[in-house]
Parts: C-alpha cells; structure tokens; sequence
C-alpha cells in the first residue's frame, strides 16, 4: 500500500474522492487525518494534535486548545487515486463549518470514539449527512484504550442511526493487547508493532483460517452481501470463501445506494488501521460521477436545469467558505460540479448578479496554496478575484446561469458588547469584525440602537473567545469585552387585528399611509411569515410592505430582540397618487410596532440540551447542582464499568462558565458538551430579574 502522485488535472473523475471526516470533539479526526497525509506521503512527519503539530490545525488557536476550529481542505494521492479531504470541527459552537462542508462532499468518514461510542457531536453530523445524502464509513477509533468496546459501538451506530451495519474489519486484541484488524474481504491479519515500526507504514500481513468468531462474521458479511449479488451465495457454498474482487463490488454498489455503512476500526495515534481505512476510501466511497445531477433553475426564468459531472459542460459550482490569507486576499473555497474553469476567465455569482473574474486558482493544503491553471468537474479548489460572493451561492458561466440550493446556517444564542481600547482604532474594529462575518456565515455585528454600543453574537462561548482572540492575535486590535449576554427572542401570544394611518409632512413634501394587518402567534420553531392577501399591490409596494415588516420584527417590544413565530398577513393597502411608498412603509412600522405590543409579547430563551461524562463517585454531586440551577434532568447512563453520562436541559443563561464549576466538582474529571434545544418563554419569575439586568 503506498501513496503516488501526478499533476492534479491527469486524474479521470472515476478516480477522485471528495470525502471529509467529522465526529465529536476528541474523537481522533486530525490525528486520523494526519495519519493519511503521513502515509500518502502528503507530510514527511506524523503532526499531532496534543503537541500543537497537526497540520491540519493550523491556526494558533488550533494549537493551543488542541481542537479544530475551521474546516480545513487537502489532497492526496493514494493508490492511482486523488483525494481532496475536508477535516471538519468536532466543538458544537462551529457546526456551521460541518454544515458547509458537507454541502459540497460526496463521501464522509464518521469517526467514533470505542469506549464513548456514538456522542452528541456525532448524532449532529450523522444527521446533517443525512440531509445531503452523503455515503458514510463508519470508522471505530481508540481500540487501545481501556473500556473499548466495537461491539457496543457497533450497536449503538445501529439503534440510534436506525441504519444497517456491515462489518469489515475485526479487532486483533483489545484494550493494551489491540495490535491490528483481520480484513474480512481478503480473509488477512494485519498486525501493527511499535517495536518494528512505531510510524505504522510498515505492518505485517498473513492468511487466516475460517473459525469461530471470524467464521461467524465471515458468513454474516457474505449472506449481506447476497443480497446485492446473488452470485456471491453460490460462491460461498461451493467454496466456501468468495473473491475479494467481487465482495468489494457488492460493497460499493451497497455503500453508493446507502443499504448500508461499512465499519471499519484501529488507533489512529497508536498508528494502527489507517492504510486499509485509506484502501476503503478508494474501494467504496463515490467518485463525482457516482452522484446524481445538481439540480437548479434558471435565476432570470426559473426553468428547471441540470448539471452532470462533465468537464464540458456549462461550468458550475459553489462557494461553501471565505478564508482570508494573510495577506488578506479572499479565498472562495469551491466545489465546482461541472464544466471547466480557467484563470482569468469570469463567472457569474447567480446570487448577486456581479460578473467577476478569477484571477488566480488553487489546491489548498490547509493555509498552503498551489497554483493550477484550471479547475474541472469534481475538483475542490480556492477562487480569488471576486468580490461579492458569499458562502452558499452558485457560480456559473455568464451565457448559462443556473441557481442552486444555498445553505441555512443557526442563529447566534449567545452576545457581547466589544469596544476597542483605543478610540482611534474604532474603524479598524468594525472594518475587521465585518470581514471575520463574511468568513463566518453564523458569527454577526451590530449596534445595540439604544446604547450605540457594537455588539458581536455567535454560537457560543468558545465561539465568541476565538473571534476575540484572533482580533489581538491576527490584526493587532486590543479590544474590551462585556460579559456574555444570552441572545434572546420575543413573539406573541394572541392574534391582533390592527388598522393604522399615517399623514405626515417630511422634507416639505406630504407622505400618507395607510394599511391593515393581521399578527398571530405561530408554533414555536416554525419562524416568520408574510402574507400579502390585499389584492392589485404593485411590485414596488409589496418590497416595501415586505422591508418595513422585517424591520419591525428586528425589534421586539419588550426588550428590543428579534420576533420569531409569528404570521403577518397584510389585509388592506390603500393605494392612489396621494399614497406615497414612504408613507405605507411609516404606516405598515406603525401598526406592526402596535400590534406586536398589543399580543402579548413574552420573552423566549435558549435551552440547551447538556450532556456530562463523568466518574460515577461525582453524579451526586453535579446532579444536585444542575437542580439548583433550574435544570431538567432527563437521564442517567452507564457508560462501562466507571463512567456515567448525565443527560440534561438547562436555560443558557444558566450555565455561562460552567466547565470551571465541572472542573471544581468533578476534581477536573468531567466533560461536557451542549447544543441547542429550543427557544422556551422565560419564567414569569425569572422575567422581572432579567428586566432589571438589562
């Protein structure tokens, strides 16, 4: 098994692999892709990620904490083949950089940890796969560890996924004994020793015979297969073995068709399992000709249009992230699905309608650029040269536009108040947090409108300490922070009917309005909507209509957040020469300004779901303390013979610095892990408190 290269553009698209690896934090992602560059000869030395060395962690951040926090793209070559990889975030407060990901992969590798087996992080990314239909492998990580346990996991994968299993691989040893994996298609032990070689590139190799455990597992991978090709069943009771060639046939018709997710398993950090894991890539995940179409429309017609994997097509692709390099160019990572785009040649972004030209083109080696002179189908590569394309939009040949399904990031749960400590870098500040915002789709800037103060909002505590540090760290901005705010929400209670008029004198010119709304409560999560049931509204009215009620509900009024759940229908407009567009948009403010006042607004909150590994001596006690702190204990598991994990839902505003208390309680023993649940009305209790607060 070795690696081997050739320029990027002599691969046919049968033979490349866009792929990604995701699991919950700490569960060997980088250390596993680290691996696959050491052995692919993409890096000459084995990066860690507790020794700040991984290469795919390259910011200083990422180094320090020991986590990924940005998606990062490489590619290799491994056996006539290229895979361009996407190692992604495994820390809740950046799934965004999951989520865009994997928009544009076709393949994905979901790492699981052997003793903890399927955690929350890894529920999340299953799911987001499951919206793109991306084609999995399951890879079982830490088989050394104590308490590993592959069956379980095995298990765990099945239940909670509801997804069909086929084993590959089976341990060789377990716990301090975990030496290798027996390959159940070629019937081999593949045995790894520290002694002979504690790189792993060299391991040994030996038949085995069908007995026991491996007899059992051996039958059960062929009856599964049998399914796919009927042949195989024949073969195995003639022979009672089938050739490897046709099992893994029958494996990669069943992976690309989703009847099921192929296991794999190892010890990425103890070296062992990685080069058959990087042969099952190869063997079993899609190449870009394996996926169907893209499928858009036409942003001038709406026609419905197809893109195929096809050098000579029309070119299409997307933008699923903004880097900016250090000399603060903007790097568009893209996707492109078809036709072929040379440098200098423009494009359309569909999405604003500007006509760019890319001036340069690059393979990313995680913050490491090569040129290339063209990108096809199926490559993944970084744009430079445009100017307003955002993350998410579809870029296409000017003569052929085509708009593609974009992507939904979460709102941010979580503010703080920011100012510089130097008045003379105010500017400088604002100009840096709108260019971090373009980067980062689930990161926002505002001004509080009653204070004046600048305000940044992200997913979370680690989110909003990162922004805050590479602003001191990357652009030399010392800056002052408040504490965290929760990200509130409002909406209503009861529905209103609500008529009001405007005539007003502005600039010496007469501006009258006058409408007629309707506002009501919607079920929590389902979010706004605006319905304009008022007949013969022309275009331009109906824009400004629409303007001045996304206006309104920016600014809720209890507290002055956004209103969420509630339905609009707008009922009457009165419309003539003495009706001016800024007298409807005054009027329509009037009465969504007085209508949401008068429905009973109530204020919503955050809850998180909160999961907790811990000893099982500290139960007790983090128990009792998530009772004090209004938590709803859902329950409690046993995770082998010492472990426990404390399920629980708890309001945000809660929890602020808790990994401190954790550390206290659990004599630094306990993690933790959360996301968010719902938004919940705030105890009319509680209310008054956070009145008095703000």
């Amino acid at each position: 098994m070795s690696g081997g290269t050739k320029p990027h553009n002599e691969y046919e698209l049968s033979k490349i692999r866009n792929i990604g690896f995701a699991a919950h934090i700490d569960a060997g992602k980088t250390t596993t892709t680290e691996r696959i560059l050491y052995y692919t000869k993409k890096v000459h030395r084995i990066g860690e990620v507790d020794e700040g060395s991984a290469t795919t962690d390259w910011m200083v951040q990422e180094k320090e904490r020991g986590i990924t926090i940005v998606s990062a793209a490489t590619t290799v070559y491994w056996k006539g083949y290229r895979i361009n990889i996407i190692d992604t975030p495994g820390h809740v407060d950046f799934t965004a950089e999951v989520e865009r990901s994997l928009r544009v992969l076709d393949g994905l590798i979901v790492i699981f940890d052997g003793v903890a087996g399927v955690e929350p992080q890894s529920e999340t990314v299953w799911h987001q796969a499951d919206r793109y239909r991306v084609r999995r492998i399951a890879y079982i990580n830490k088989l050394d560890r104590l308490g590993a346990d592959p069956d379980r996991v095995v298990k765990m994968i099945q239940d909670r996924f509801k997804v069909n299993t086929l084993l590959l691989e089976l341990p060789v040893g377990i716990e301090s004994s975990f030496t290798g994996v027996i390959d159940l298609v070629e019937l081999k032990k593949y045995t790894w020793s520290d002694e002979v070689d504690p790189t792993g590139e060299k391991y040994g190799i030996e038949e085995v015979e069908l007995s026991g455990d491996l007899a059992e597992a051996y039958e059960e991978l062929v009856y599964q297969l049998s399914d796919i090709d009927e042949g195989i069943l024949d073969e195995f009771e003639e022979k009672r073995r089938v050739n490897p060639d046709r099992l893994r046939r029958a494996i990669r018709v069943g992976t690309l068709e989703q009847k099921f997710v192929p296991v794999l398993m190892g010890s990425s950090l103890k070296n062992k399992g990685i080069q058959p894991l990087i042969d099952a890539i190869v063997y079993y995940l899609p190449s870009p000709l394996d996926m169907p179409p893209v499928t858009g429309t036409n942003p001038v017609t709406g026609e419905k249009l197809e893109r195929h994997p096809d050098p000579d097509e029309p070119f299409t692709a997307v933008v699923f992230k903004i880097q900016l390099d250090k000399h603060a160019n903007k790097l568009f990572l893209t996707r492109v699905y078809s036709g072929t785009l040379r440098v200098n040649k423009k494009v359309l972004v569909n999405n604003s309608g500007e006509i760019g030209r890319v001036t340069r083109i690059y393979l990313m080696h995680a913050n490491k650029k090569e040129p290339v002179n063209y990108a096809r189908a199926g490559e993944i590569v970084a744009l430079v040269g445009l100017k307003t394309a955002k993350t998410g939009d579809t870029l296409s040949d000017p003569d052929h536009p085509i708009l593609l399904e974009g992507m939904s990031f979460p709102e941010p749960v979580i503010s703080l108040s920011i100012e510089p400590r130097s008045a003379r870098d105010e500017e400088k500040l604002e100009l840096t947090l709108q260019e971090m915002s373009i980067e980062d789709p689930t990161f926002r800037i505002e001004r509080d409108r009653e204070t004046g103060q600048l305000l940044i909002s992200g997913m979370g505590e680690l989110h909003l300490d990162i922004i805050v540090d590479r602003l001191k760290r990357e652009f030399g901005l010392e800056v002052r922070t408040g504490k965290p705010q929760v990200a509130y929400r409002e909406t209503i209670t009861q529905p209103v009917r609500i008529e009001r008029s405007i005539d007003k004198e502005i600039g010496g010119v007469r501006h009258r309005g006058s409408v007629e709304i309707e506002i009501s409560p919607r079920k929590m999560g389902e979010g706004n909507k605006v319905e304009i049931l008022a007949e013969g509204i022309p275009g331009e009215i109906q824009e400004v209509l629409r303007s001045a009620i996304e206006e309104a509900l920016y600014y809720g009024p209890l507290m002055g957040y956004k209103v969420v759940d509630v339905c609009i229908k707008i009922l009457k407009v009165l419309i003539g020469e003495e009706y001016t567009p800024l007298g409807t948009r005054l009027a329509v403010l009037r009465a969504m300004q007085d209508g949401l006042r008068e429905g009973k607004p109530i204020l919503l909150e955050p809850v998180v779901d909160l999961e907790i590994i811990l000893p099982q001596d500290f139960v007790g006690n983090v128990v009792a303390d998530l009772g004090a702190r209004g938590g709803e204990l859902v329950k409690i598991e046993a995770l082998g013979d010492v472990l426990q994990k404390v399920v629980a839902k708890v309001a945000l505003r809660k929890i602020f610095g808790y990994s401190t208390t954790l550390r206290s309680l659990t004599q630094g023993r306990g993690n933790f892990w959360m996301k968010l649940s719902h938004f919940a009305p705030v105890p009319e209790e509680e209310l008054e408190k956070i009145l008095v607060l703000q």
